[in-house]
């Protein structure tokens, strides 16, 4: 009753009962309706930045109606609406993030989410996601980077804790596993074992590490073994 009632009353203020029946279907839940009602009094008063402000809550509520109903390409054009309509407001990037991940668009999602980084973004989670999507493409020491990031905007974010602590001791167990390789002669499986450590944890200060990394020929293999040689002594201590 309440939309038909602001239809027939349209012709007294069109603006102001735009905005109005845009709140009637608002009660309604249809906010495909509210956010046409919307557009039109945004459209008529574009100084008006409460029509704009409703108009992008709005299409928030829609995009997130849209994602929990497993809609989640809708969602993301909705979503997008609202952050071209408000690109300073950081939450319609992180929903369009979250509707790519959904879609498994993970190259696209990971373009999205280093534009963000690359704005200046002093929110850990978005380092974490990166992080996850570096993990997702086995991109190990870029993953380490983000996570590490993380921590220095949240030192105690766990879940920038827990993985950068499993990686550090995989990198740990990696080197200790090449020093014992490097003893038996086994050059070739103790250089990937390096490699495995660098990637797990490349913020390492160790300076023995890129040392190792060389290519291994047949008039180095001697050096090397000297190298490694000497440092499992220091990991079998």
């Amino acid at each position: 009753l309440a939309v038909s009632w602001f239809q027939n009353a349209l012709g007294l203020d069109q603006v102001e009962f735009y905005a109005l029946r845009a709140e009637a279907y608002i009660q309604l839940c249809d906010f495909s309706s509210a956010a046409q009602n919307l557009r039109k009094a945004y459209s008529s008063q574009p100084e008006n930045t409460d029509f704009l402000e409703r108009l992008t809550l709005v299409l928030y509520l829609k995009g997130q109606c849209l994602f929990e109903q497993c809609a989640f390409l809708d969602a993301l054009n909705v979503f997008s609406q609202a952050s071209e309509l408000q690109p300073e407001k950081f939450c319609f990037r992180y929903r369009c993030m979250a509707c790519l991940l959904a879609l498994k668009r993970h190259r696209e999602c990971l373009s999205f989410v280093t534009k963000e980084v690359e704005h200046g973004t002093t929110n850990a989670d978005v380092y974490i996601l990166r992080a996850r999507l570096y993990n997702f493409f086995q991109q190990v020491d870029l993953c380490h980077r983000d996570l590490h990031s993380a921590l220095l905007l949240d030192p105690k974010h766990p879940q920038a804790k827990v993985p950068l602590k499993v990686m550090v001791d995989q990198a740990q167990e990696a080197r200790q596993e090449a020093g014992i390789l490097a003893v038996q002669g086994k050059l070739q499986r103790a250089l990937q074992c390096i490699n495995c450590a660098i990637e797990n944890n490349p913020l390492d200060p160790s300076p023995a590490l890129p040392q190792m990394c060389c290519v291994i020929s047949g008039e180095t293999h001697h050096l090397v073994l000297g190298h490694f040689t000497s440092l499992s002594l220091g990991f079998l201590i």
